[in-house]
């Protein structure tokens, strides 16, 4: 009985945990500028074919913060808030990814996977 009680209680403190810090858009536009400076980063100019998407990654690592709020803007992003969890649908730009954020954080496979 005592065991069940524990039990309980520790599902309890960890429900409250997981509502107290589900993250929101915030989190998740930081989540996304790291994701995009991470990739822009390692993206080594003249890797890969296509002469606009050369020139594009030009212009983004000069300008990072733009390229940013460009991507940003193109992408179709819907959050849906749940009680322990927030799960963000992220489509645009030729890619998809669906993430779940949870104490603090999001939960992706790969955000900008090609």
């Amino acid at each position: 009985m005592r065991l069940l009680t524990l039990l309980a209680l520790l599902l309890a403190v960890l429900g409250i945990a997981a509502f107290a810090t589900r993250p929101g858009p915030a989190e998740f536009d930081a989540t996304l500028e790291a994701a995009i400076r991470d990739r822009l980063a390692n993206t080594d100019i003249g890797e890969g074919s296509d002469p606009f998407a050369q020139i594009a990654l030009v212009g983004c690592k000069l300008r990072p913060t733009d390229c940013i709020r460009l991507v940003r803007d193109s992408l179709d992003i819907t959050f849906d808030e749940r009680l322990f969890t927030t799960r963000v649908t992220v489509e645009g730009l030729n890619r998809s990814a669906t993430c779940t954020g949870a104490f603090g954080r999001f939960f992706c496979k790969r955000l900008l996977e090609g």
